[in-house]
């Protein structure tokens, strides 16, 4: 073991129920999964410890139990672990409205990994009459280890280092969509500090996944139904940015303008058969188009990256108030949501750096107004921040929780904008402050936590304090650190 790294033993699995997956559903591409069912129908792990055994006298050692998911679910789960001779329980895993490659974890005393060494563990369901599916051993890939049920050690020092490895390493996959998009665009920002070839091998890897080798999309849209060969919305073409940075005569990138003009509505400006406009928008689609075009010299695509700008900040915003969503009714929810501010001011930000690079598409109409609005929403951000140098779940709401996904955003548009010319170097100052206290919310191996789980369980999951462990948040602050650590 080197000084500072991680350790990840994959469990043996020695028993697991034998059940269908969920209909119309199905497991990523290459991967491999087992269910977790009720109390006499558990899966039952097994390690041998060779790997952990020489440090498991270091009290200097955080260890924890981890799985992740295969199948994304939509309703709230409980997952008992046990010790499987004595029966003596371990924990809870509290595993609400989870997506594919999401960690959950327990964290253990050193005498409990001891004793599952000893004794294996077994996971079951408790309160409900369901099923959990969570990837298996996945053949003893090391490049996957970090998503097979495992007992993780490691030093409580070094929390940013294991941040960088667990970011440029497949650790950081999610799924294709608005997940995967926030970490491309943190391994593509971090190329210039990372060390030669390490974020463009990442991407590669990440790409690989979703990608056949002719470059058609594989992959499974959120609700985990396979969207083979096409874009399942407006969430899902967010990764396509990256991909046009990289290769702008990739074939999902045609595909990709063939899908908006097959589906963009020119009056609202929004995907004809998305009946709400978000805040989300801004950097899923907007920010591509911006890319696209800048790279394509695409003047038509440059226009409608300003007008997705622009019908956002008429549509959602109110004053100081900024909104996720306005349904086509005109009812606006989710006021001040942080993660709003992250998808609205890096949507504002990235389109506006992409335009203004292309020279020929800096002077658009509109472009001096995104630049305004920037400047105003920053501003207003600013002064809806926490003491701590963080923001809370709800903007201006301190009750509802820090929320570091949010705050890594909305820091990373911050810092942008700054290093960029367009706001002031304090707007970088504070965004570096921001990094600092982000720092502390890092797992010993460089997962993020304290972030707000999606938005599929509505404003009571938003605002109750439920936190997970993020690689998409882990992306939002990758794209804060490259921000705050590149040359200017």
């Amino acid at each position: 073991m080197r000084e500072n790294d991680a350790i990840y033993e994959a469990a043996e699995i020695i028993a697991a129920p034998v059940l269908a997956l969920p209909e119309q559903k199905r497991v990523p591409r290459g991967w491999s999964a087992v269910p977790i069912g009720v109390t006499g129908n558990e899966l039952k792990l097994k390690w041998s410890g060779l790997s952990l055994q020489p440090f498991l006298d270091n009290p200097g050692m955080s260890a924890r139990l981890r799985v992740s998911i295969a199948v994304e679910i939509r309703e709230a789960l409980r997952v008992e672990a046990c010790l499987l001779d004595s029966g003596r329980r371990l924990g809870i895993f509290d595993i609400r409205y989870a997506y594919v490659f999401e960690p959950f974890e327990l964290p253990l005393s050193l005498a409990q990994v001891k004793a599952a060494i000893q004794e294996g563990i077994g996971l079951n369901i408790v309160d409900a009459e369901a099923a959990l599916w969570v990837f298996d051993d996945l053949a003893k890939d090391d490049a996957r280890r970090f998503f097979t049920p495992h007992l993780m050690l490691a030093e409580e020092g070094g929390r940013t280092e294991q941040f960088r490895k667990r970011l440029l390493s497949l650790d950081s996959l999610q799924p294709f969509g608005w997940f995967e998009g926030c970490v491309l665009d943190g391994l593509y920002d971090m190329r210039p500090i990372a060390e030669p070839g390490h974020a463009d091998q990442a991407l590669s890897g990440h790409l690989r996944q979703y990608f056949d080798d002719e470059g058609k999309l594989r992959y499974e849209d959120l609700m985990g139904r396979p969207a083979d060969g096409r874009f399942s919305g407006m969430e899902s073409t967010l990764p396509v940015a990256v991909v046009a940075k990289r290769q702008p005569d990739h074939p999902v990138v045609d595909q990709l303008i063939s899908y908006w003009d097959a589906n963009l509505s020119a009056e609202k400006g929004t995907l004809s058969r998305e009946s709400a406009i978000t805040a989300e928008g801004a950097y899923t689609m907007g920010y591509p188009m911006a890319v696209i075009a800048s790279k394509r010299q695409n003047e038509q695509l440059a226009r409608m990256a300003v007008r997705q700008a622009l019908v956002r900040r008429d549509k959602l915003t109110d004053g100081r108030d900024l909104y996720g969503i306005v349904r086509e009714s005109g009812q606006r929810e989710m006021r001040n949501w942080a993660r709003s501010y992250t998808w609205y001011m890096l949507g504002l930000v990235r389109t506006w750096i992409q335009l203004r690079a292309s020279r020929q598409y800096a002077e658009l109409p509109g472009v001096r107004e995104i630049e305004e609005e920037i400047k105003r929403i920053s501003e207003v951000a600013l002064s809806r921040r926490e003491a701590g140098g963080l923001w809370s779940c709800f903007l201006g709401e301190p009750e509802t929780g820090i929320e570091t996904s949010g705050s890594a955003g909305i820091a990373a548009a911050l810092a942008l904008g700054a290093r960029h010319g367009l706001l002031p170097q304090a707007s970088f100052d504070i965004a570096r402050e921001a990094l600092q206290a982000l720092e502390r919310y890092l797992t010993p191996d460089g997962i993020l936590a304290g972030v707000c789980q999606h938005n599929c369980g509505g404003l009571q999951l938003q605002r109750g304090g439920y936190r997970v462990l993020s690689q998409m948040g882990m992306g939002l602050m990758a794209q804060l650190y490259a921000a705050i650590h590149s040359e200017r």
